[in-house]
């Protein structure tokens, strides 16, 4: 076992510094016409950065897409949690979306942040409130605080939902949950994430992997997530532990807020492990790997697992909410939440088998040509505004 921390100036850096020298080309943000009252007006509430995945991340791709050009959307965003009530927070956003004459407002997520949002659409005068659910404290298994979390899935995400006019969830399942029955006249649609097709240069992977200490020939599975033991790192820890079958090494990107407790788990497991910390652009590490592993414990639709899947990774990924929808239509392997066994014997198989990780690998990449890519999804989300407008 040898757990390795890449940060600083090791490989990481490394790696940012390849990323640099590839990425010099103009920004995709596409520039915005200075008179636009012939379009819609909606403003878009977001929590977090595009780099921590979720809601954030959604909104970046949509904002640097054509529907940028078609509807003129303005910005409500909060970097970081409020911790209680912000009632100075919803007063001025109110005052933002009654002075933009807002038609639309577009609150992503549950809980405290979306709250915020929601109350601030209603007070600012929007005859729209649309929310789209990206999950649920209520899913949390070991939450930092108990009692918040308690007050925000009793009573701040009934209000959330109580606020909104229109619901649209991001997978199937997550329209068919119990807390939404009472709302289920306000969902109108199923939007799921979708990601760019870009393929990476052909070189990326020697590079990146060079720039890792990997060996060409080196078996590599990567996992892009928060350092949370809800993404279930320790069941993996466990898995890992297990006598393996042929060598396998993990390359671990992100961060969180239970990382000591993550790291030490896999100090144990008897695999090379490198965590290589936060990244804003994961693709090098997709390009260096070769399967990718979502042990997560709840689920809704997650970027990074299609965003690897993108790369034409096969997946190894535990069966929970978006992740079974995804995987219904070909790429990878289902196994039991908290099951470090399945997972385990899920993985040797990936790794004794270089055939069927290629064949599965095509299968992924074909999966979210048709069904998450870019392309669907701002197409769906046009539809979905144009139904709410009457265009």
């Amino acid at each position: 076992m040898r757990l390795v921390l890449a940060r600083g100036p090791y490989a990481a850096t490394r790696v940012r510094d390849l990323i640099a020298r590839r990425d010099r080309r103009p920004s995709a943000v596409r520039s915005r016409p200075d008179r636009a009252s012939d379009r819609p007006v909606v403003v878009q509430h977001s929590f977090g950065s595009p780099s921590q995945g979720g809601p954030a991340t959604a909104l970046a791709r949509l904002e640097t897409s054509a529907l940028a050009e078609r509807y003129r959307f303005v910005p409500m965003h909060q970097d970081t949690a409020t911790g209680g009530v912000d009632l100075g927070r919803v007063w001025r956003w109110a005052r933002r979306v009654r002075s933009e004459h807002a038609e639309l407002v577009h609150v992503r997520g549950l809980g405290n942040e979306g709250f915020h949002g929601a109350l601030a659409a209603r007070l600012g005068g929007a005859p729209r409130v649309l929310l789209s659910v990206h999950g649920s404290v209520r899913d949390l298994q070991r939450p930092p605080h108990r009692l918040r979390a308690l007050v925000v899935a009793q009573v701040l995400e009934p209000l959330t939902l109580l606020l909104s006019t229109d619901v649209v969830t991001m997978c199937q399942s997550m329209s068919e949950r119990s807390f939404l029955r009472p709302f289920r006249r306000r969902l109108r649609a199923v939007v799921p994430n979708g990601v760019g097709l870009a393929r990476p240069p052909a070189d990326l992977r020697l590079s990146t992997r060079s720039a890792l200490g990997l060996a060409a020939d080196e078996v590599v599975a990567i996992l892009v997530g928060r350092l949370s033991v809800e993404k279930g790192h320790l069941v993996l820890a466990e898995a890992l532990r297990t006598p393996a079958t042929a060598a396998l090494t993990l390359l671990i990107v992100g961060d969180g807020p239970d990382r000591a407790e993550v790291e030490a788990a896999y100090a144990g497991a008897g695999s090379r492990t490198l965590l290589v910390g936060q990244q804003g652009d994961v693709r090098p590490y997709l390009a260096a790997a070769d399967l990718f592993v979502f042990p997560t414990l709840h689920e809704n639709l997650s970027n990074a697992l299609i965003e690897a899947m993108a790369a034409g990774l096969p997946v190894v990924a535990t069966a929970v909410g978006g992740n079974v929808e995804v995987l219904s239509y070909g790429g990878g392997l289902l196994v039991p939440a908290g099951a470090p066994q399945p997972l385990r014997r899920a993985l040797d198989r990936l790794v004794a088998d270089p055939d069927l990780r290629d064949r599965l690998g095509m299968q992924a990449r074909r999966t979210v040509e048709q069904h998450y890519s870019l392309e669907h999804m701002v197409q769906a989300w046009d539809g979905v505004y144009r139904q709410l407008l009457g265009r």
